[in-house]
């Protein structure tokens, strides 16, 4: 028997599967397979970002103005950097907001959690600018190339001192990070290879002039060293050796877990099947994902309203599901940052909060603020996208707005923007 999707289906997909539970994608994918709709939205064509409004100031000019010595100059750049930053941070939102693929931004957005650096540590918003532009390249591509790609990314050398990684004074920092973040994961290692790592990526620095990579030989140990058993010289070797162990592929499916299904420990026996496919189809991530999204976990009942909502999830999903003009960018900007969201701004190596501890006693009473504010007047308008509230029973609302059904009773007096309030003021409109 083939699984056609029902309203509550589509609804978990497009939320899931996206950013918000926008009515009109629903509609489209209402009707169709589960495989159909998976499909549609994998293959979906990718939107350009706009480029940032405002220019970026390249490294060298930032730095002149810094040696300078003049503190007017100092100011001036410490001034010109924080306008700049906020920029990038409210033209990815304004992206989130207005994309047609927003699939790519939630992917876009792990992979930003995944291989953190932050404006804050590199200071350069070209820099940061350009590991984004990476990210998105490879977001729906191939792991291994965008592993490849970001060892030998300027943000990610200036972020973990790669660049100060020299065969006489290893620095061990990029070499940590690497291993227990973006590859094999924690417990899965030792100081011996931690070294060994290290020393294979000496000499690797960042050009300031070209904002690129750089190789310095007169740093590099050329020495051979083993990682995992097997002879490396550079970073190159590294990454191969890397890439070849069944953890790698492992680690991306455990967080594809708590990206998709539940906030709960992944269960190994999807997570080991992932993982394997994954690793032999040499990191494609469409695989790994189609096979993630075509699972029995995660359209199981048993999970549904297991994943809390992330900030940009509750804020950019509530806008691209109930389209307001009662938000400026740079609001919204602010509220992400008060709920530890802060664009391009993760608060340390491993990223941003997941699963429950998105909420707690400070961050419940944004979240709260935030959707009141939403529902705040008649939200029936024609706002934005020109959208209007479909013509749906109260249990057809509920299967749109809600993974399962409300925790408070839902008002009895009719009206549907009275019933819309209440459910997105509902505690379960919190999760997904």
């Amino acid at each position: 028997m083939v699984d056609k999707l029902d309203l509550a289906d589509a609804s978990h997909l497009v939320t899931r599967a996206g950013i918000g539970a926008e009515w009109a994608t629903i509609k489209k994918l209402q009707g169709m397979t589960r495989h159909q709709a998976i499909n549609k939205l994998i293959n979906a064509a990718m939107m350009k970002p706009k480029t940032p409004s405002k220019k970026m100031t390249p490294w060298a000019v930032r730095m002149n103005m810094y040696k300078a010595g003049n503190p007017a100059f100092k100011m001036k750049m410490f001034k010109m950097t924080r306008v700049q930053n906020d920029d990038l941070k409210i033209w990815w939102l304004s992206h989130m907001l207005e994309t047609s693929s927003p699939l790519i931004e939630k992917l876009t957005l792990f992979w930003h959690g995944h291989f953190v650096s932050s404006l804050t540590k590199v200071e350069q918003p070209k820099l940061i600018y350009k590991q984004h532009l990476l990210l998105r390249q490879h977001a729906m591509g191939s792991y291994a190339s965008m592993l490849k790609a970001v060892v030998r990314d300027p943000a990610m050398s200036v972020y973990l001192d790669g660049r100060n990684n020299k065969k006489d004074s290893p620095n061990e920092n990029f070499a940590r990070e690497l291993l227990e973040l973006f590859t094999v994961g924690h417990g899965h290692y030792n100081e011996f290879d931690i070294k060994n790592v290290a020393k294979a990526f000496t000499g690797a620095s960042v050009n300031r002039f070209r904002e690129q990579y750089a190789f310095n030989a007169n740093e590099h140990d050329f020495s051979v060293k083993k990682v995992f058993g097997k002879n490396v010289k550079t970073g190159d070797d590294v990454v191969r050796v890397l890439l070849a162990q069944s953890r790698t592929s492992l680690t991306i499916a455990e967080k594809f877990w708590n990206l998709f299904i539940s906030d709960s420990k992944p269960d190994p026996r999807y997570t080991q099947r992932w993982a394997h496919q994954f690793k032999r189809s040499n990191y494609n991530i469409k695989i790994l994902l189609s096979a993630v999204l075509n699972s029995d976990a995660f359209w199981s009942p048993r999970y549904r309203g297991q994943l809390t909502k992330s900030p940009v999830d509750l804020v950019v999903g509530s806008l691209r599901t109930i389209p307001s003009k009662l938000f400026n960018k740079a609001e919204l900007v602010g509220i992400l940052r008060l709920l530890d969201q802060d664009l391009f701004d993760p608060p340390n190596v491993k990223g941003w909060r997941v699963g429950h501890s998105w909420i707690d006693a400070e961050t419940i009473m944004v979240r709260s603020s935030m959707v009141n504010k939403l529902t705040r007047g008649s939200m029936n308008a024609r706002v934005n996208r020109g959208d209007q509230f479909p013509n749906l029973t109260p249990s057809e609302f509920q299967a749109w707005l809600l993974p399962n059904k409300a925790i408070k009773a839902l008002p009895e007096t009719p009206g549907k923007v009275r019933l819309v309030r209440a459910l997105v003021l509902d505690p379960m409109y919190q999760l997904m």
